[in-house]
């Protein structure tokens, strides 16, 4: 992980000296699952928003950076219904492939990140029960640009994002699979 993230820092410092320098902005938004399927069952799926920031290195090749924010859920957990909350947030560093020419361009990206996670419980009886720690992740996904104009854009991905967490007797996922649709500006 040290040495992707390492990789994709050198890209970015190389990119400055591209002739093919060129910077994305977009936001996305939309649909997040949860694979643990026991924390599904409580919690379940939910919304997520997903700015980001690529710089192009060539034709091809973009790097860049994501962060995620949006899910927080509430649920009344345990024998005596005591109100809960999880909220997951992170960013990741990504290198993306794909097509620079066209209306619609198909694309691959993968990355590594760090993702923070926070589980409040609270009882009448004791005190609030807080973890909040973050974690590695690395994601794989894949989408499609549409291009309304030169420079502005739509896109739709659908990635999936690995995130374990806990201890190591009692690890849960918390990752899952996202579905997001947005749009951008290509300058």
């Amino acid at each position: 992980m040290k040495k992707t993230a390492l990789s994709i820092v050198i890209l970015l410092a190389w990119a400055g000296l591209s002739p093919a320098q060129t910077w994305e902005a977009a936001v996305a938004g939309g649909y997040r699952t949860l694979k643990d399927s026991a924390l599904r069952e409580i919690y379940g799926n939910g919304f997520v928003v997903a700015p980001s920031l690529s710089l192009a290195m060539s034709k091809t090749l973009r790097v860049g950076a994501e962060y995620e924010f949006g899910y927080s859920k509430n649920a009344a957990i345990g024998m005596f219904e005591d109100p809960s909350t999880l909220k997951v947030r992170g960013g990741h560093l990504f290198v993306q492939y794909g097509e620079r020419s066209g209306r619609f361009r198909p694309f691959i990206k993968t990355g590594v990140g760090i993702f923070a996670y926070q589980f409040d419980v609270r009882t009448p009886s004791q005190p609030t029960v807080n973890v909040s720690e973050t974690d590695v992740s690395f994601f794989i996904g894949g989408g499609v640009r549409a291009f309304f104009t030169k420079r502005l854009f739509g896109t739709a991905e659908l990635k999936y994002v690995a995130l374990w967490v806990g201890s190591y007797d009692d690890k849960v996922d918390l990752g899952g699979i996202r579905l997001l649709l947005g749009v951008g500006y290509d300058f």
